[in-house]
C-alpha cells in the first residue's frame, strides 16, 4: 500500500481513534497476560512441586487459575469491541461509498456494471473491515507477544532466545515473495467476482430471465456463467495453493526449531544447567513465540488483500462526479423553460466512468473510441410559465434527451439552458431537481410495496394524499385490487404490474411530488387510446398552472399543447399549434396521416374480425 493510503486509511479511522485504542489496549493486555502462565509454572514446579512445598503449589496454581479467568474476561471483551468497531466501519465506508455514488451523473452508470458497483460496495468493503479488525488486530497481538515472549525466553536462557530470532530473517524472504504474488492474485479474484455477480444479477433479474427464456439458449448461457465460475474457482484455488505452501514452508522450520530447542534444553536439564521449571516455562514461551510467527505470514498475506480492496473503494471515491454544483450555485427563481441553440453528443464509454466496473475486457477486440454521435444540434425554444410544450418526432430525433439535459443527468455540449431565466449550471442541483418532476417511458419501481414507491417523491405522505394521487393518475382501482393494496409489494422493478399499471403509478408518484415543472417522456405510451383520454383528463387540474414539456409519439397526446416542436435528427424542424402545423406542409401533417391511416386500419381490421366472429 503506497505511503498516501495509508495516511488515507488512517484519516477515515481517525473518527474511531478511542475506541481504536482502546481495542489496542485490550490487544496488549492479553498479549503480556498469555506470556504470565509461563512463569507461574516454572515457579509451581521449581520451587513447589520440587521441594514438596504443597502450600505453594496451591497458591501457584490459585494463581494460574485467576491469570486464566482475567485472560478469558479480557479476550471477550477483546473480540465484542473489535466486532463492534469492525461493523461500525464499514457501515461509515458503506455509507460515504453509497453516497458518493449518488453524486455521479448518468454518464457514469451508463457504462458501470451493476454487479460490478455492488461489489465495491460489499464484498471489497467487507475486506477492509477484515483489514482493520483482523489483520492489523492479529499484527499488534503477535507483535506485543513476540517482544514480550522473546524478553522473557532471553532472561531465562539467552542461548536458546538467539536461536529462535534466527528464524525472522528466513520468514520474511518467505512472505515478501509470497506478498506480491497473492497481490495479483487477489485483484483476479475480485474482478472474476465481479464479473460472476454482474452476469447473475442480469440474467436473474425478472426483465433478464424473461429474454432468456424467449430468445436464448439456456445451454449457452449456462456455459458462459460456467466460464465465470471456473475463472473465479482458478484464482481462488491458485490462492489457497500459494498460502498452503507458504504455511508448510513455515510448519517446516518451525518444527526443525522446536526440535533443536527441545534437545538443547534437555541436555542442559540432565548436565543440571537449566531447571525442570525453567524448561517447562521455555517450551511455553516457544509456543507463544511461534504462534505470531506463523500468523505474521498470513496477516501479510491478509495484509495485500486489505490493500486491493482499499485500493478498490478509494478508486470510486477519487472519482470526481461529472456534474458539479457551482460554487455560486442559486435556486431556482422560476419555472419558464428556455433552451437556446442546445447541442449535445453522449460521449463515448471510454471517456467515462470507471475502466474497472466496465465490461470484462475481450481478448483480440478493440473498440475504437470514434466520434461521438450528435444528438441534439443547435435546439432552441421557450416554455414560458403555466404553458405546455409539446415535442414529437420518429424515435431517435432527440426528445427525451430534452428531459435529460433539463435535469442536469447529462450536461450540455455548448449553447444555454434556462429555467425561470436562470442558467441550470449555476442553478442548485437540489432545488432544479425537486423543481422538475420526471415521469420516463420505463417508469422504474423499486423493489417494494406500492405505498414505499409512492413515498419516494413524499416521504411522509399521509393516506389520503396517496390514495388522491391514486385516483388522479388513475391507478387507484388497480391498486384496491392488489392483495395488499398499498402495502402490496410489487416485485423487482415493479414486475407484478402491467407496463400501463407501472406508468400510471409513475405519474401518481410525480402527482405526490407536485412540482412546478413537468416533464411527461413517453409516459403513456404503454396505455390505450381511451385510457390515455381518460388520463390526461384528470390530470387537466393538476397540470395547470404548471409548466409542461410532454414528450410524445402520438399527436393525440399533445394536440392541446400550447406549442408543439416537431424534431427530426436532433433539430426541431417544425414549430405552431396543432391547427397550424396541420395546415402547414411538412413533417407534422405527414406524422398526422400516417398515424390517421394506421388507425383507420386497425379499424377496419377490428371490424372485419368482428363481422367474421358473428358468421
Amino acid at each position: 500500500m503506497a505511503r498516501d493510503d495509508y495516511v488515507r486509511l488512517s484519516t477515515f479511522l481517525a473518527v474511531f481513534r478511542l475506541r481504536i485504542a482502546l481495542a489496542a489496549a485490550l490487544i496488549t493486555g492479553n498479549a503480556v497476560l498469555a506470556v504470565l502462565p509461563a512463569f507461574l509454572t516454572q515457579r509451581l514446579i521449581d520451587d513447589g512441586a520440587i521441594p514438596g512445598d504443597t502450600g505453594r503449589v496451591y497458591a501457584l496454581g490459585g494463581a494460574l487459575l485467576a491469570a486464566g479467568a482475567v485472560t478469558a474476561g479480557s479476550a471477550l471483551t477483546e473480540r465484542w469491541m473489535l466486532a463492534r468497531l469492525g461493523e461500525e466501519v464499514s457501515a461509515r465506508m458503506r455509507t460515504d461509498l453509497y453516497e458518493h455514488l449518488h453524486e455521479q451523473s448518468a454518464a457514469f452508470f451508463a457504462g458501470s456494471r451493476a454487479g460490478a458497483i455492488v461489489s465495491r460496495l460489499h464484498g471489497d468493503v467487507q475486506g477492509v473491515r477484515d483489514l482493520v479488525t483482523r489483520t492489523l488486530a492479529t499484527v499488534v497481538s503477535a507483535l506485543v507477544t513476540l517482544v514480550v515472549a522473546g524478553a522473557a525466553i532471553l532472561l531465562l536462557n539467552w542461548r536458546v532466545a538467539l536461536a529462535v530470532l534466527c528464524l525472522a530473517p528466513v520468514f520474511h524472504v518467505l512472505t515478501t515473495r509470497s506478498g506480491s504474488t497473492l497481490r495479483v492474485l487477489t485483484r483476479r479474484q475480485l474482478a472474476a467476482t465481479a464479473d460472476l455477480d454482474s452476469m447473475a444479477a442480469e440474467r436473474l433479474s425478472p426483465g433478464g430471465a424473461e429474454i432468456i427464456r424467449l430468445y436464448g439458449d439456456r445451454r449457452r448461457e449456462a456455459d458462459r456463467f460456467r466460464q465465470h465460475v471456473h475463472r473465479l474457482r482458478d484464482v481462488t484455488v491458485r490462492g489457497a495453493v500459494l498460502d498452503g505452501k507458504l504455511g508448510a514452508a513455515l510448519t517446516l522450520l518451525v518444527a526443525l526449531v522446536t526440535t533443536g530447542v527441545y534437545t538443547a534444553a534437555g541436555v542442559l536439564v540432565a548436565r543440571g544447567s537449566l531447571t525442570v521449571g525453567t524448561m517447562v516455562a521455555m517450551v511455553a514461551l516457544l509456543a507463544r513465540i511461534y504462534g505470531p510467527l506463523t500468523a505474521l505470514p498470513g496477516c501479510r498475506l491478509e495484509l495485500a488483500a486489505g490493500e486491493v480492496c482499499f485500493e478498490r473503494v478509494r478508486e470510486i471515491m477519487r472519482y470526481s462526479p461529472d456534474i458539479v454544483e457551482h460554487e455560486d450555485a442559486k435556486p431556482v427563481p422560476g419555472t419558464s423553460v428556455t433552451f437556446t441553440d442546445v447541442t449535445f453528443a453522449y460521449p463515448h464509454e471510454t471517456a467515462t466512468g470507471l475502466a474497472s466496473l466496465k465490461s470484462a475486457p475481450r481478448a483480440a477486440v478493440t473498440v475504437p473510441a470514434g466520434t461521438p454521435r450528435e444528438i441534439l444540434g443547435g435546439v432552441t425554444f421557450e416554455a414560458a410559465p403555466g404553458t405546455t410544450v409539446g415535442v414529437v418526432g420518429h424515435s431517435g430525433a432527440g426528445k427525451s434527451t430534452l428531459a435529460h439535459l433539463l435535469t442536469r443527468s447529462w450536461d450540455i455540449g455548448s449553447g444555454r439552458i434556462e429555467v425561470g431565466g436562470q442558467d441550470v449550471r449555476r442553478t442548485q442541483l437540489r432545488s432544479l431537481r425537486s423543481t422538475v418532476g420526471v415521469v420516463t417511458q420505463n417508469a422504474f419501481l423499486l423493489h417494494g410495496t406500492v405505498r414505499e414507491n409512492l413515498q419516494l417523491a413524499r416521504p411522509l405522505a399521509d393516506e389520503n394524499d396517496i390514495v388522491d394521487a391514486c385516483r388522479v393518475a388513475q391507478i387507484w382501482n388497480a391498486v384496491e385490487r392488489l392483495p395488499n393494496g398499498l402495502d402490496t409489494v410489487l416485485g423487482d422493478q415493479g414486475v407484478n404490474l402491467s407496463g400501463g399499471e407501472r406508468q400510471r403509478l409513475a405519474i401518481a408518484r410525480l402527482v405526490l411530488k407536485a412540482p412546478r415543472i413537468v416533464v411527461l417522456d413517453e409516459a403513456t405510451s404503454q396505455l390505450d387510446n381511451i385510457t390515455e383520454r381518460a388520463l390526461l383528463e384528470s390530470l387537466r387540474p393538476f397540470l395547470s398552472g404548471r409548466t409542461c414539456l410532454i414528450i410524445a409519439h402520438r399527436l393525440s397526446t399533445v394536440r392541446e399543447a400550447d406549442q408543439i416542436l416537431v424534431m427530426r435528427d436532433g433539430r426541431v424542424v417544425q414549430a405552431g399549434t396543432h391547427s397550424q402545423l396541420i395546415a402547414a406542409e411538412g413533417e407534422y401533417r405527414h406524422m398526422s396521416h400516417t398515424q390517421k391511416h394506421t388507425a383507420d386500419s386497425r379499424s377496419v381490421g377490428s371490424v372485419a374480425r368482428n363481422g367474421s366472429a358473428a358468421r
